[in-house]
């Protein structure tokens, strides 16, 4: 089995809950895909309140939350009746949640803040109600990952550390709806996108602490298949995990003090020098692999 083969191996679903998740993910990720032809029918339009971009950027991101989810399913114990609930209520507030987002965008409507009206503020709270099934389930994951750790050490860190980081942009989450509703009170318009001070984009640390537990997991499936040690393996999981949440701090920082994600300044800078250390680990990471490769293509030739 090639080293890319066997990572994939390593991704795929085992129990029934991961299955019922990963089949939502592949729902979603599939939707993203055919909402890029309709944003490109109207003219690759992405900025704005009402975009076809909001389908493509929730369906990604609650289709890699629900594969995500499984796969942590499955490295927990088995106990079928705790893992299933979980699995089909997340799989179905999440659902609910993106179906609607995407439904108003092709209404016309804009999803997020729009309470300026009785039908679209009904849907707006319906969004919310969805959105606290879905935290519920992912504090109630992280948990469970605590009290019951995975066996393997380096999953254990990407499991816990990855859904730490989750539970810090449900954080944020909330905070942007305060952004938001604060906006549509005080201007009597929806917002086009929820901006802090001057220019601070509050979605992207959001983004960001929503999407680290994929990296981790991709590290800690990487690193098993590496030549390093034990104990160097560990200590890359752990500069990865550190340069990570060194780039939230950073992107977080930058935000509420008011700058643009790409803005030079002293915040911007620490966040260039975490995303630097994370490549490097990466780098480090993906050689390991690359080595086992070919030691394992040097025995093969040897045995022929």
């Amino acid at each position: 089995m090639t080293p890319v083969k066997a990572i994939v191996h390593d991704l795929r679903p085992v129990r029934r809950p991961a299955r019922i998740l990963y089949w939502g993910a592949a729902f979603w990720l599939s939707s993203a895909v055919l909402h890029v032809f309709a944003l490109a029918a109207d003219d690759w339009s992405w900025a704005g309140a009402i975009s076809f971009r909001k389908p493509i950027t929730f369906s990604l991101s609650i289709g890699l939350l629900l594969a995500t989810s499984g796969w942590v399913l499955d490295r927990l114990p088995d106990r079928p009746r705790l893992a299933g609930a979980l699995s089909w209520t997340l799989l179905v507030s999440s659902t609910i949640e993106v179906g609607l987002i995407t439904a108003q965008t092709w209404r016309g409507r804009a999803s997020h803040f729009n309470t300026l009206e009785a039908g679209d503020a009904a849907i707006f709270a319906a969004m919310g109600a969805t959105i606290g099934v879905v935290s519920i389930c992912l504090v109630t994951l992280l948990i469970w990952s605590m009290v019951s750790r995975p066996s393997d050490p380096l999953v254990a860190i990407a499991v816990i550390a990855g859904l730490a980081l989750v539970t810090t942009g449900l954080g944020i989450g909330q905070w942007i709806i305060q952004l938001g509703n604060e906006y549509v009170a005080s201007r009597g318009m929806v917002p086009e996108t929820v901006i802090n001070g001057n220019a601070g984009v509050a979605k992207f640390p959001h983004a960001v602490a929503f999407h680290g537990i994929q990296l981790f997991i991709v590290a800690a499936v990487m690193l098993r298949r590496g030549v390093q040690s034990e104990r160097v393996k560990k200590a890359l999981m752990w500069v990865v995990v550190a340069s990570y949440a060194g780039v939230l701090s950073f992107a977080s920082i930058q935000t509420m003090v008011g700058r643009a994600p790409l803005d030079p300044g002293v915040w911007s800078f620490g966040l260039a020098l975490s995303v630097i250390g994370l490549g490097l680990a990466m780098i480090l990471i993906v050689r390991g692999v690359d080595r086992h490769a070919d030691r394992d293509h040097d025995v093969a030739a040897s045995v022929a």
